[in-house]
């Protein structure tokens, strides 16, 4: 049986919900409605899932006291959390060898974690599954240490395991007799297509700062020195949505404004940079721009699936093209930037 063999970053999702307070210590003052929300909302947007565990778990009348829109904010919240934070990571936590199934986009993928493991992706062609080994690196996910450009190798960590999780989903989408078909001419393609679908699933899933993080890379792509190579395409390709939706709609992205002005000559490559050296773990996004923009996401993969596949094309919000193919995309990127610079114009001039 034949196998395909994906290298990958294998840094795994942690933390696990805290406890209730332990018996026999007191009770703690109720606070105001607006405390609890700041602690759920820095908890949240800082990705320290064991402190937003203890602010959700705040007394009802504390809840009580939360505006409607405060409680939508919870909400939101807490179904990201159920979402994103799976209760397979208590077995991580133990360190023991252990298999459990990880579900992302809706389809199952098997997990085995072990500490000996070198780290390796595994699909079997011809069985409609996916196996990933997660080795010791794994555990580096809620690392505190500092990483790169002022994030934490926890956010990279995070960031890493939700791209190969989310990879892996993207081959078992794959009908096994399609697999079996695909040739070395096609690879390339292939390549493309899972990686492209890995990096909308860390965007996904992971924290806020992964998101950030995620986003930063992503858009580094599109300057030469991280921008070559089959990775970088499809990292541009995930971060060219970025820039439609916020020219779709500036005002529901306050904490990532347009720059002053933006020459009309590789106008998405000149925006990507500056919104690159923008997103920064301690940036102001905020719950609203969180919502929203998983929300896009989530759209934009369900809009590029199987047929991403067929010619290693991405169809942007505005219907726009992204080819990822070497030497295909720049018709494409020629309308894009006429797109972007002629929506960017017309922002300005309202504003004036």
């Amino acid at each position: 049986m034949r196998h395909v063999i994906l290298s990958a970053l294998l840094l795994f999702l942690g933390g696990a919900a805290a406890s209730a307070a332990e018996q026999g210590k007191p009770a703690p003052a109720e606070g105001k409605g607006e405390d609890v929300y700041a602690r759920i909302t820095a908890a949240y947007m800082g990705g320290d899932w064991e402190e937003l565990a203890k602010a959700l778990a705040a007394r009802p009348a504390e809840m009580a006291r939360l505006t409607r829109a405060q409680r939508a904010d919870v909400e939101y919240v807490r179904q990201a959390l159920a979402e994103c934070r799976s209760v397979w990571w208590n077995t991580l936590k133990a360190g023991k060898k252990a298999a459990f199934i990880a579900n992302v986009w809706g389809r199952p993928v098997n997990v085995t974690f072990d500490p000996d493991a070198k780290g390796q992706t595994q699909f079997k062609i011809g069985e409609p599954k996916v196996d990933l080994t997660v080795g010791a690196e794994a555990m580096a996910l809620d690392s505190p240490d500092t990483g790169e450009y002022g994030y934490l190798k926890g956010d990279l960590a995070g960031l890493g395991m939700w791209q190969t999780l989310s990879s892996a989903a993207a081959m078992s989408n794959l009908p096994p007799k399609q697999m079996a078909l695909i040739g070395d001419k096609d690879k390339l393609r292939f390549s493309m297509y899972v990686t492209f679908r890995g990096n909308l699933g860390a965007l996904y899933y992971g924290t806020p700062p992964i998101r950030r993080w995620g986003l930063h890379i992503y858009l580094a792509a599109y300057m030469p020195e991280f921008g070559q190579g089959d990775v970088a395409a499809a990292r541009r390709a995930a971060a060219a949505m970025l820039l439609v939706e916020i020219l779709r709609s500036p005002s529901t992205y306050p904490s990532l404004p347009l720059p002053d002005s933006l020459a009309a000559e590789e106008a998405e490559t000149k925006l990507a940079v500056h919104y690159k050296f923008m997103l920064k773990r301690g940036s102001a996004w905020t719950i609203a721009e969180d919502k929203a923009f998983r929300a896009a996401v989530r759209a934009f993969a369900s809009a590029n699936e199987l047929k991403v596949l067929e010619a290693a094309k991405v169809t942007l919000p505005n219907n726009l093209t992204f080819a990822m193919m070497p030497g295909e995309d720049e018709h494409f990127q020629t309308q894009r930037d006429k797109f972007i610079k002629a929506a960017f114009d017309k922002i300005k001039a309202a504003a004036k």
